[in-house]
């Protein structure tokens, strides 16, 4: 049987999106590349922003059962839409990690966003 951890809502509208404990509220918009008025968050930038920081929680994880420090970790998220689907990358820094290789392949596989999504391209610097 499965235990619950933790649960996450958020309702969106047409203006924006605003967690249940408040702590989250933005304004969201299409992008103007697309059409949309622009000058807000838009869903692309919340996607690229979720897989970033869910992977760096991953890692910190995976760092702190191997040793290795925190501090100049960094995930680039990248959104890219095209005519047909949409891709997804994640860049990683690891500098200072003795076995990085090792580091994102334990922490790809506990991020929950990378088990759910197929086709994220995650690379190392």
């Amino acid at each position: 049987m499965t235990t619950e951890l933790y649960t996450a809502t958020v309702s969106a509208t047409a203006t924006g999106v605003t967690s249940d404990d408040g702590v989250l509220s933005l304004s969201v918009r299409e992008p103007a590349e697309l059409g949309g008025p622009g000058e807000a968050t838009n869903p692309e930038q919340l996607m690229a922003a979720a897989l970033s920081s869910c992977l760096v929680e991953s890692l910190r994880i995976a760092l702190g059962t191997v040793g290795g420090s925190v501090d100049e970790l960094a995930v680039k998220g990248t959104v890219v839409l095209t005519d047909s689907d949409a891709k997804f990358a994640l860049s990683v820094s690891l500098p200072g990690t003795d076995n990085p290789e090792a580091v994102l392949a334990q922490a790809t596989s506990i991020c929950p966003f990378l088990k759910v999504i197929d086709a994220v391209d995650v690379t190392l610097e």
